[in-house]
């Protein structure tokens, strides 16, 4: 599986010696200690606040070790450790969302806070480091033209301008590419550890953990729990060391109810839903006619998940935002009567619940507390039962939701940005199932970059929305996220719906739905 062999060395790149991190009472680390040696790739495990940013925080002097202390080849580290001098030091981190100024060009982003060279010298040495790491990009482009995936590039050329690299810190690198970028990415990490580089790999795939690592340490409250070469470890096995008591999901239930959701193809040969195009506002005209009369393309029915599935950045997401009321108006049936829904708001007013994928940026409020994060849209009215929603009574609400979702972290007044992606990710899927009981749920990649335990614990509250009467949609381009969750999959190819029913090979069927040439298959 692995084309390289690590080099051999007298003293480890990096060594840990019984480094533990303490906030006030919170132990995040707990004396770990490790070594990796020149070439290592080693994949960095553990679920939402096991301490792998607490330890890459360490390593590259954002935070200081409470005891214990590492080591560069042999050479301990000062405990005063700053990032630039992590930076001197060969140490360079590579951030899920690459900190670069969007607004500034390549080249100055490569020296950006970095004494430049003569400019034709720059542009030399710039071009070199891009060279280095694959990047076809010209130097005078605006980074926010650029894609994630280049964007990682341009980082990854600008801690070779540093010097040396020894150690390289990649968190969750392919939380948002696709299969093709993911696999550009793992070549490139590869030849970096074939030069020497040691690589410590943090994220929650597990297949590509499997996939690039040779070596797998995981963490577990602060404490190391595992640490063993990539080749004794399966998925199920990792999933076990992760969560030990982990419980398995059961997916049967009772048979689905009525259709609460019936996408339409508009008339013969036209594009699914008017996929193309967005309609007038639906009453008893000739749009609502239309659909009255057109064939069901797409049906979810009260108390079954559907999954959405496609490439990353495909048109899953955009049909979930469209029927949600997040972008441009679709026409759909909503329990039998027409609908098209202008803004969130008019979804909302229906029991149509629609979650972004992006918890930070398109959901929380990070500056509010937690309790207003689950509250706020639902201040002013009714809740499920009848009761008002006030602060006072929707404490009770969060602290069911909190109980229900095994949501870890601060109290209910603290800000929701002091919690872990993970129950942050809970907090903004707690404020569409607690407060009001939706009608239906629409989710885009909801346990995108959370930790094995943590998607199990959000699986099971979408599962029990279901059992509850609700339609649910999952939008994803993972196909194991569909495969954890969902009854069977609609995969969506441009204008085309193709049904995958749910199998013993569910999630390969999934994947092959993207490659196999065919017709739209009626859902």
């Amino acid at each position: 599986m692995h084309a390289h062999t690590a080099p051999s060395s007298a003293a480890p790149r990096l060594a840990y010696s019984g480094v533990t991190v303490e906030f006030g009472a919170t132990r995040a680390l707990d004396e770990v200690s490790f070594a990796a040696a020149p070439g290592e790739i080693i994949g960095l495990l553990g679920h939402n606040g096991a301490g792998k940013s607490t330890l890459c925080n360490v390593t590259t002097g954002v935070i200081q070790a409470s005891s214990g202390e590492f080591s560069i080849d042999g050479v301990p580290v000062s405990r005063k450790l700053t990032p630039r001098d992590a930076s001197q030091l060969g140490i360079t981190v590579i951030h899920q969302e690459p900190a670069l100024a969007p607004n500034m060009t390549v080249l100055e982003n490569l020296f950006l806070a970095r004494k430049a060279p003569h400019r034709h010298e720059r542009r030399r040495l710039a071009s070199e480091a891009l060279a280095t790491v694959g990047a076809d990009i010209a130097l005078d482009m605006p980074v926010e033209t650029l894609g994630l995936g280049e964007r990682q590039l341009v980082d990854l050329a600008r801690g070779l301008l540093a010097g040396e690299m020894k150690v390289l810190l990649l968190d969750e690198p392919t939380a948002a590419l696709g299969k093709a970028e993911t696999e550009a990415l793992h070549a490139l990490i590869r030849s970096f550890a074939a030069r020497g580089v040691t690589v410590l790999y943090v994220s929650h795939r597990l297949p590509d953990i499997l996939e690039v690592c040779t070596r797998i340490v995981a963490l577990r409250g602060g404490r190391q729990v595992v640490d063993g070469p990539t080749a004794d470890f399966t998925p199920a096995k990792l999933a076990a060391a992760l969560v030990p008591n982990l419980r398995s999901l059961d997916l049967t239930h009772t048979a689905p109810g009525r259709p609460l959701v019936e996408l339409t193809r508009a008339g013969k040969g036209g594009a699914v839903g008017t996929l193309g195009s967005a309609a007038e506002p639906l009453g008893g005209g000739a749009q609502a006619q239309q659909l009255d009369h057109a064939e069901a393309e797409l049906v979810v029915r009260a108390g079954e998940v559907v999954g959405l599935f496609g490439m990353a950045g495909g048109g899953q997401f955009a049909l979930a935002a469209r029927l949600g009321g997040a972008a441009e108006p679709l026409p759909f049936r909503l329990d039998g009567a027409a609908v098209r829904f202008t803004s969130p708001a008019r979804a909302i007013a229906h029991g149509v619940f629609f979650v972004p994928p992006d918890r930070d940026t398109e959901g929380l409020i990070s500056s509010e507390t937690a309790l207003d994060n689950v509250m706020l849209p639902w201040y002013g009215r009714f809740g499920a039962g009848g009761w008002w929603v006030t602060s006072r009574s929707g404490a009770s609400v969060y602290e069911r939701a909190r109980a229900g979702l095994d949501i870890h972290g601060p109290a209910a007044d603290a800000e929701v940005s002091q919690f872990s992606g993970g129950n942050r990710q809970k907090h903004l899927l707690a404020r569409w199932l607690y407060p009001v009981t939706p009608r239906v749920l629409i989710l885009a990649q909801p346990t995108q970059g959370v930790d094995v335990g943590a998607r199990l614990d959000i699986v099971e509250a979408v599962r029990a929305a279901a059992a509850d009467g609700a339609a649910v949609i999952v939008a994803s381009s993972e196909s194991d996220e569909i495969a954890s969750m969902c009854d069977r999959a609609v995969t969506v190819l441009g204008d085309e719906l193709r049904a995958v029913p749910r199998s013993p090979q569910f999630n390969e069927d999934l994947l092959a739905s993207l490659l196999t040439p065919a017709a739209a298959v009626r859902a």
